[in-house]
């Protein structure tokens, strides 16, 4: 299976989810056999009316990919994927629920919100509605060894996940941004065919904010946790805002008057890359995708500078939102580079992505005329510095910063904070689907010695990984200070269902997945149309069911000790329960404010005034982008047998309540393996 959506548990199990997974089925047409092979049209097509309750158990099948993974037992388990609901406008029919596109991001008590996914492949790529919550105590309740996973649970109560309510509109690529008061807001997705609501135009894309209220939430009533704005007409919005008054559609492709219409203006991004502000407003930074709004002439892919303010608010009749414009980007958007915030300057860096200037996106592979490469990435970086200026900051570029020769371009990598405060470049490709870069890139921030104002971030080359990770990879920092990367995607697999219910199994621990069912050694003839056989030296796994985990140079140092974190707890009584072990592992409960005294295994000659302590929020990944990663630095002061440190205020240091992993760096820049927190002013236990 693929992984293409990933999290960190607070267990420090990892949940690997990719759905559907991009497939086609068996019979899809191949060059050279056919010498201009057909676009394959994708598992679910709406033509053939697949979601009827006749067809229920090869959709399961198709659709249940997922796993739980421990780093530390080294143990991977299938886990089954939600039972679909019955359909509540479509008598006969059940909901659609693939993950795959979906959106996804912890909730204040470690849970997992997934929401939205695929419905269709064909006519054209749209969003399902569905959403779930993944339940991570539960999960480690379960002996996974002892579970069938390919037979379809009898319902959800035979699984960790519970039905969170259906969305206003169908979602494929979301993104789910955490508020400081523990809800979540989601933005963004190509809608789907929804009830109540015009006929679906191709590239249709979402306006509705819908905001998710877990102290809201209860599985009998789950509609009660949502409420949705439609920002469509709204001033000043994306939606509202004219870019192409003479847009022309790609020919050939269909899009009626109001498709035309809307294209004229522009809209939020595909997995925006938003981020809240210490003002409350949420910064619309414009990257994430356009590249799924690809035609031959790149038409759709709306081509801006423009970035804007959203500010959300919650009223008694329900939420208001309200746009500005922010400052405009120096170039074009792009699509596909990642953006992390900077702790200590506020400032907001992207690096990488693919421009959207018409003509250079989607070349054919040079090496071979006959291999769609996808789109190039770039080398750049470019960083949003906020200030008091009527647009709120300004962006500056440096087109070059991963490098001058052709290699350093970048699209589809991560970025991932370490506990040093350094950031890991990691995975990525020259293009989505073809030229892998193998080797990370470490940034160290660097500081003038007279002034200790940030001056940038030197950088250093790694090792090369041995697996080429293109789209569809993730990467993900482990509460061990390691780095799992895996999955990526260079072309479209095909996979034949079973026709029937799955052979019986009498092996010990779980069934092993049927391989003969996936065809893997497939490339893209061109932009869709798929090809088989081109020699290996030119192509990257159609899927990489693989996975690697990197150590950062910091675990080499002094490699056979390293200090450990042996207790966290309170200096003073507090009026909430501030521990538990849960699974085996301890946890400590945060609040706001409170005096703290952690108990260290030191290292000797290693003063702790040298050292640093920083909260890491649980990851959660999915194309090329770490939603919700947080980075907070924490200041302490040596104590008997450790240091004691005093919490900060979550509203005023902007951390919204979560798990975070909480690493102590030793005066040689070694970390301890983390200790688990929820950081939750409104919890009594952790």
């Amino acid at each position: 299976m693929q992984t293409v959506h990933s999290t960190v548990l607070p267990s420090g199990r990892l949940l690997l989810v990719s759905g559907s997974s991009w497939r086609n089925r068996n019979g899809t047409q191949y060059y050279p056999e056919y010498p201009e092979p057909e676009t394959p049209t994708g598992l679910f097509i709406r033509d053939e009316d697949p979601f009827r309750n006749e067809k229920l158990d090869e959709y399961y099948e198709l659709v249940n990919n997922a796993a739980i993974y421990d780093p530390v037992a080294n143990t991977f388990y299938r886990v089954p994927v939600p039972v679909p609901e019955a359909d509540p406008d479509n008598a006969g029919h059940f909901a659609p629920n693939d993950f795959f596109c979906t959106g996804h991001q912890h909730l204040r008590d470690g849970n997992v919100l997934f929401t939205g996914g695929t419905q269709y492949y064909s006519p054209f790529r749209t969003g399902n509605n569905t959403s779930y919550i993944f339940d991570w105590r539960s999960e480690l309740e379960t002996s996974w060894d002892k579970v069938d996973w390919r037979v379809r649970p009898a319902s959800n109560d035979e699984t960790p996940w519970t039905f969170s309510g259906f969305m206003k509109r169908g979602r494929w690529y979301p993104s789910l941004l955490p508020l400081l008061d523990g809800r979540l807001a989601v933005f963004s997705g190509f809608v789907g065919f929804d009830k109540g609501f015009p006929e679906m135009h191709i590239f249709e894309i979402n306006s509705w904010i819908e905001v998710f209220d877990p102290s809201a939430f209860d599985p009998a009533t789950p509609e009660r946790a949502w409420k949705a704005v439609d920002v469509a007409q709204v001033e000043n919005s994306p939606f509202r805002t004219l870019i192409n008054p003479d847009f022309v559609p790609t020919p050939d492709v269909p899009c009626d008057a109001r498709c035309i219409e809307s294209n004229k203006y522009d809209a939020f991004k595909l997995y925006p890359e938003n981020y809240l502000q210490p003002d409350g407003r949420i910064y619309l930074t414009r990257e994430g995708d356009w590249v799924s709004l690809r035609t031959c002439d790149a038409a759709f892919m709306r081509r801006t500078k423009h970035t804007y303010w959203a500010t959300l608010e919650d009223e008694n009749d329900g939420l208001q939102v309200s746009f500005s414009r922010g400052p405009d980007r120096v170039e074009d958007v792009t699509s596909y580079g990642t953006t992390f915030k900077d702790p200590e300057t506020g400032q907001i860096h992207l690096i990488g992505g693919q421009p959207t200037s018409p003509g250079t996106l989607y070349p054919l592979n040079s090496a071979n005329p006959n291999h769609f490469a996808g789109g190039r990435g770039s080398a750049r970086l470019e960083t949003f510095t906020p200030d008091n200026s009527p647009a709120g900051g300004h962006w500056t570029l440096d087109p070059d910063f991963l490098g001058t020769e052709p290699e350093a371009d970048r699209t589809m990598h991560y970025t991932v904070a370490l506990p040093t405060g350094q950031i890991l470049i990691i995975s990525g490709g020259n293009y989505d689907f073809y030229g892998p870069v193998f080797h990370p890139i470490l940034l160290t921030p660097q500081y003038d010695p007279k002034t200790g104002k940030r001056t940038g971030y030197s950088q250093k080359k790694m090792l090369d990984a041995l697996e080429p990770r293109l789209y569809h990879n993730i990467a993900l920092l482990l509460p061990d200070g390691r780095v799992f990367v895996s999955g990526g995607n260079s072309a479209r697999a095909t996979i034949t269902p079973r026709n029937g219910p799955p052979p019986p199994y009498s092996g010990a621990g779980q069934p092993p997945p049927d391989l003969k069912q996936v065809e893997t050694d497939l490339y893209f003839f061109d932009d869709g149309p798929i090809g088989k056989g081109l020699p290996g030296q030119l192509t990257t796994p159609t899927e990489n069911w693989t996975a690697e985990i990197y150590s950062p140079p910091y675990l080499f140092i002094d490699p056979e000790r390293r200090a450990a974190i042996t207790s966290l707890a309170p200096i003073e009584k507090v009026g909430y329960t501030p521990s538990a072990s849960i699974g085996g592992k301890n946890f400590t409960l945060f609040h706001s404010g409170v005096a703290y005294q952690m108990g260290l295994k030191a290292l000797p000659n290693c003063a702790p005034e040298d050292a640093r302590l920083a909260l890491i929020k649980l990851p959660s990944a999915t194309h090329g982008w770490q939603n919700g990663q947080q980075f907070i630095q924490l200041d302490f002061e040596p104590a008997e047998g450790g240091i004691k440190f005093t919490t900060p205020d979550a509203k005023a240091s902007m951390i919204p309540p979560a798990y975070y992993m909480l690493f102590y760096t030793d005066c040689h820049g070694k970390p301890a393996e983390a200790w688990m927190v929820r950081f939750d002013d409104a919890a009594s236990e952790p």
